[in-house]
């Protein structure tokens, strides 16, 4: 039961700190659309997020990290386009 809680905190930080970041005027948070809701995964201490309207993953080295890099998806079967974040 304790996982579930942790990973709820997790989940629910990662959800909310990008809004925060907007309301607060704090920068260097993986940019979020209101209309989407991102899909998140860990695995160990990596964390990867992905934007489904933005076509891009975004991967943290660290939990409570900054963003490493990204990667923008283009047409299905196209070229993975990969890029350092600011």
């Amino acid at each position: 039961m304790k996982k579930f809680w942790i990973g709820l905190a997790l989940v629910l930080t990662l959800v909310l700190e990008p809004l925060a970041g907007t309301i607060f005027g704090r920068s260097g948070a993986a940019p979020a659309s209101t209309d989407e809701a991102p899909i998140v995964s860990a695995s160990g201490s990596k964390l990867t997020i992905y934007y489904p309207t933005q076509r891009k993953i975004f991967v943290y080295s660290e939990l409570g990290g900054n963003c490493v890099f990204a990667y923008t998806l283009s047409t299905p079967g196209g070229p993975v386009a990969r890029e350092n974040c600011k």
